[in-house]
């Protein structure tokens, strides 16, 4: 656990720091220092315009402007707003860690305006590293893009990675519950390079059992679990369905009825395990839950006695715009640290929250 430790470690002495830190996160570059344009100027797609230059380069500390995290010292469990490491592009949804790439996340956007600098049909790279900051990733890049090619943005929601290490997109969101939706295998490049994302397989889906006068329901969550795919439902008590891929690309998925929430857990956006298997954390664009889980079980029974549960803990995100919609989040590989990343551009840190024994 020496990544968690340290990455707790960096956030406490932030927080108790006197002078602001020279080491921020990316993304609120001095206009002045790196010769960009006024920061209200815009590219034509309704967001600040951001040059590839301003995005690797470190903001003069300044009042307003430090690395700094609110309130007087780091509280397990609770979400730190990294303020100044806003994303370069709005409507972050989806956050998947790397296997073959430490300290590598993917995440995707699920709207927005299009632009060749803030596409939609691509993936989106985050490094992040021992320090709890952000590292660049290719050619001095801290937020580098690869673009998905077959793969069209209909209302991409959620990325997985499999055991093969390949990575899954979800075209799940169908907020007008007739939009058709489709699963996207697809195989995971070089991040330090400009290869794009490949796609190897495309499955149709819909949900066997929509409300009155739909044809499916909206879906934002998904979970790779012992070789299987299970997708949540954003509804009432957050239902979860289990994927049956089809022999050959290209044929429906069939969606299988596991399980949902007794609590009030509600219209999930984000679902992610930790490695251990003992903590699986669901969010919403206000709030996550974190349930005790039974690292011995396996498949739909994992997920059932987890979701039968009480959370062990829960917390809000703390919003500098009031609302960050949360719509990505991932364990930290090899922690219990979580990373979240939301539409309005923020990204939250969660140090390790409270095991089940400290819950009771």
């Amino acid at each position: 656990m020496i990544f968690a430790a340290a990455v707790l470690v960096t956030a406490v002495a932030l927080l108790s720091a006197t002078e602001p830190d020279s080491r921020p996160w990316p993304g609120r570059p001095d206009p002045a220092a790196v010769g960009v344009a006024d920061p209200a100027a815009t590219d034509g797609s309704g967001e600040t315009a951001v040059s590839p230059a301003a995005q690797t380069a470190a903001p003069a500390p300044s009042a307003d402007n430090p690395f700094a995290l609110p309130g007087a010292a780091a509280k397990a469990g609770q979400p730190i707003a990294i303020r100044t490491a806003d994303l370069p592009a709005s409507e972050a949804s989806g956050l998947a860690a790397s296997r073959r790439h430490p300290g590598v996340f993917y995440w995707l956007r699920d709207g927005g305006g299009a632009t060749t600098q803030r596409p939609r049909a691509a993936l989106w790279t985050i490094r992040l590293g021992e320090d709890a900051q952000s590292h660049p990733v290719r050619r001095g890049e801290n937020f580098p893009f690869a673009q998905v090619f077959e793969a069209p943005n209909t209302d991409w929601e959620d990325v997985v990675i499999d055991d093969d290490d390949n990575l899954w997109i979800g075209d799940i969101g169908a907020n007008d519950c007739v939009s058709r939706q489709y699963l996207y295998r697809t195989l995971e490049p070089e991040p330090d390079t400009d290869d794009p994302f490949m796609v190897t397989a495309r499955y149709p889906l819909a949900f066997p059992d929509p409300a009155p006068g739909c044809k499916t329901r909206n879906a934002e969550a998904m979970l790779w679990l012992d070789g299987e795919l299970y997708v949540f439902a954003k509804t009432t008590n957050s239902p979860v369905y289990r994927a049956v891929l089809p022999p050959e690309r290209n044929m429906p998925v069939t969606l299988l009825p596991v399980a949902k929430f007794d609590h009030a857990v509600n219209k999930i956006s984000v679902s992610t395990l930790s490695d251990d298997r003992t903590r699986l954390t669901l969010a919403g664009h206000a709030r996550y839950w974190v349930f005790a889980a039974d690292p011995a079980l396996t498949g739909d029974a994992f997920l059932r006695k987890a979701m039968s549960g009480r959370p062990v803990h829960t917390a809000t995100f703390e919003s500098a715009a009031g609302n960050a919609s949360v719509e990505g989040g991932s364990y930290v590989p090899g922690t219990h640290d979580l990373l979240f990343v939301a539409e309005n551009k923020e990204i939250f840190l969660v140090p390790d929250a409270p095991t089940p024994a400290d819950a009771r």
